[in-house]
């Protein structure tokens, strides 16, 4: 019931901005946007199975100092109202948890990959300044777990997932500074049960090429199925570099 209220919100508040709109100036050529980032976040997670549930939190300096891997890019295309973007994010992490069996302390490895596809709209531009988008598109994650103890292999789970996502994103834009507000949603145990993320970003364009990104952004995700479980939050701030062409 309360998936069906977000939607029908979501819906709504469309069709209102749509009915709002003031018509851009037309563009006929697509501009493209290459942004890899740093993500300084730190994980909290609970991981279920076998009737055990084990709670792993890691700081950034701890995800820091037992990050094997990571790669992070988002990337943007607009051709007037029109908007494709993606978003991947891979992380390996490893990080020592707790269980509630005497003498064991696991230690569990963590890979995280999240990828994004979604066509959006400027469902509000107010004089190039004050902007609104609606996006709609997929999500696809791919967690594997390892729990391993001093004596045994406790899990290897990997689990997959794609979800779909409806989102809204308010942007103001200047000669130099720009500013973005995102949140999606997404899941509604189609795929997951629920995931969402939100960003809040500020950027200095220092030429045309190149803008500097700073900000903050959170990553939610929250899966069941059969035995095992995972409900996982990811936050901390985010600096990225943009390149406009």
């Amino acid at each position: 019931m309360k998936r069906t209220i977000v939607l029908i919100m979501l819906l709504s508040l469309t069709s209102s901005l749509l009915a709002q709109n003031s018509d851009p100036a037309p563009d006929s050529k697509w501009k493209v946007a290459l942004t890899p980032y740093l993500w300084f976040a730190g994980a909290s997670a609970d991981i279920g199975f076998r009737d055990q549930t084990i709670p792993v939190e890691a700081e950034f300096k701890d995800v820091l100092e037992n990050l094997k891997m990571g790669f992070l890019m988002h990337a943007e295309a607009t051709n007037g109202q029109w908007i494709v973007m993606g978003d991947i994010v891979y992380m390996k992490i490893v990080k020592e948890g707790s269980i509630d069996l005497p003498s064991l302390s696991p230690e569990l490895t963590l890979k995280q990959t999240i990828g994004e596809l979604a066509g959006g709209y400027t469902l509000l531009n107010s004089n190039d300044r004050f902007f609104i988008d609606g996006f709609a598109g997929i999500r696809y994650f791919e967690v594997d777990n390892v729990i391993n103890t001093t004596n045994r292999e406790l899990l290897d789970r990997t689990i997959n997932t794609t979800d779909p996502i409806l989102g809204l994103r308010l942007r103001t834009k200047s000669e130099k500074w720009h500013g973005s507000l995102r949140a999606d949603i997404g899941g509604f145990g189609i795929g997951s049960e629920l995931s969402w993320k939100s960003n809040l970003l500020v950027g200095y364009r220092f030429s045309e090429l190149f803008t500097l990104y700073g900000g903050y952004q959170v990553y939610g995700l929250d899966y069941e199925k059969e035995d095992f479980s995972l409900n996982v939050t990811s936050a901390g701030f985010a600096l990225g570099f943009g390149f406009e062409f």
